[in-house]
């Protein structure tokens, strides 16, 4: 140990709860070599499926539930009439002692969540209140799977999907949804697009994991493989994203897929938030959730973590964080453990071998192009389409936030951090 500066190891742990800059606790961790390669598998994540479940997810909920189940299945059809918060109010209580399986907790905060979505957004005015018979399982069974009670990506994609050939690949033309609002092409396709993705990127974070041990062994050569094996799966999401206008329209998007999934926070219909009734621990005080957003996929952050893509501490960065609170626990743990790993960057400036500053450079630019592809869309599906209804602002996005001032500055802030050569 350093003695001139007189930390031991108690020290260094005060210096991690302390308010410090990401960059200065990562130079402590360097200094004294702490460091350590994320595993994959320590967080329930495989090469094969990356963060999606490794077992198909399941396509109905366990008995004694049947008559939420059927709400959700026939959501579509239940939508069109004008009693549809009736409904749910005449629903009998969910029975939450019947899930006994991860694959049952998931399913019920699918259904939970998109009859909840529903009940919220399928009448011309906002509701203020949700109903105990639907706020109380959805808070109890969020509980048990780490997340608030609102539509997250993690049961709008990652959950929400079936093969047609039970042993073909997890892909667009061989997934179908498990769940959707009001159906048709566009809005599979959209969520589709996602689940395709998130299956391409169990190569990129097996190579994360790959990345870091060949630097914690110094081992170049190794480091310049893993690096090459994350250029191809960050390529090929890339590819997936660039198909989204095949069979998405932008302005079915807008008017029928966009407005189930806001969310309650900066929403001038919901200025007060969300009161669920029968919630003790919220005291009758309305929530400010935020809405469904691709923010809330684990992706990129460890894409950035991995390659030291750091962001300015600003709203932005602040609000990237506060996502993180919609995703996963064991998805954020990996995030974190990634962020507090060998650093990659580091090793790639120091070796400064010609042809591995170049394949990181790659991961960067495509990274950059991921977002810059992302803001595009921000702007044909969401900016040029008029505002039409009251919980589908055009100038905020589905998380709350001002998107595109918000993307442009995601992909301005990555393009600037490849490694000069």
């Amino acid at each position: 140990m350093n003695k001139q500066l007189n930390l031991n190891i108690q020290d260094l742990q005060l210096v991690e709860v302390c308010e410090v800059t990401s960059r200065e606790l990562k130079k402590y961790k360097e200094r004294f070599e702490l460091s350590t390669p994320v595993k994959i598998s320590d967080y329930g994540i495989t090469e094969e499926f990356g963060y999606l479940p490794t077992q198909d997810p399941a396509q109905s909920l366990s008995p004694g539930n049947e008559a939420w189940d059927q709400m959700g299945k026939d959501l579509p059809k239940l939508m069109m009439g004008s009693d549809f918060r009736t409904r749910v109010k005449n629903l009998p209580e969910f029975k939450i002692e019947n899930l006994k399986t991860e694959a049952d907790l998931s399913r019920a905060m699918l259904v939970l969540s998109y009859i909840g979505q529903a009940y919220q957004w399928s009448s011309n005015e906002a509701a203020h209140v949700l109903p105990a018979k639907l706020a109380l399982p959805w808070y109890l069974v969020g509980k048990k799977v780490g997340r608030p009670p609102i539509l997250s990506y993690q049961s709008y994609a990652n959950d929400n999907w079936r093969r047609f050939e039970k042993d073909g690949p997890i892909e667009c033309g061989n997934i179908g949804l498990l769940q959707c609002f009001l159906g048709g092409q566009d809005e599979e396709w959209f969520i589709l697009i996602h689940i395709d993705i998130e299956k391409k990127a169990g190569r990129g974070l097996k190579a994360i994991e790959e990345a870091q041990t060949a630097v914690a062994t110094n081992d170049a050569d190794q480091l310049e493989k893993a690096i090459t094996k994350l250029r191809t799966s960050l390529q090929a999401m890339y590819t997936t994203l660039d198909r989204m206008p095949e069979r998405c329209d932008p302005y079915i998007y807008f008017h029928r897929v966009r407005p189930y999934i806001f969310g309650w926070r900066n929403n001038p219909s919901l200025p007060n938030g969300v009161v669920y009734e029968g919630v003790d621990e919220y005291k009758g005080v309305g929530q400010k959730f935020r809405g469904e957003t691709g923010a809330q996929s684990a992706i990129i952050p460890a894409m950035d973590a991995v390659l030291g893509i750091e962001h300015e501490r600003d709203e932005l960065r602040d609000y990237l964080m506060e996502m993180r609170h919609y995703m996963p626990p064991k998805h954020v743990q990996f995030i974190e453990a990634a962020e507090a790993g060998p650093s990659v960057r580091n090793f790639v400036t120091k070796t400064n071998r010609k042809s591995l500053t170049e394949v990181f450079n790659d991961c960067v630019e495509i990274v950059g192009n991921f977002r810059a592809l992302h803001l595009e869309y921000a702007g044909s599906y969401i900016h040029a389409q008029s505002q039409k209804t009251p919980g589908n602002p055009s100038a905020v996005g589905t998380g709350g936030t001002p998107f595109m001032i918000y993307l442009r500055k995601h992909r301005d802030e990555t393009k600037a951090q490849t490694i000069k050569k």
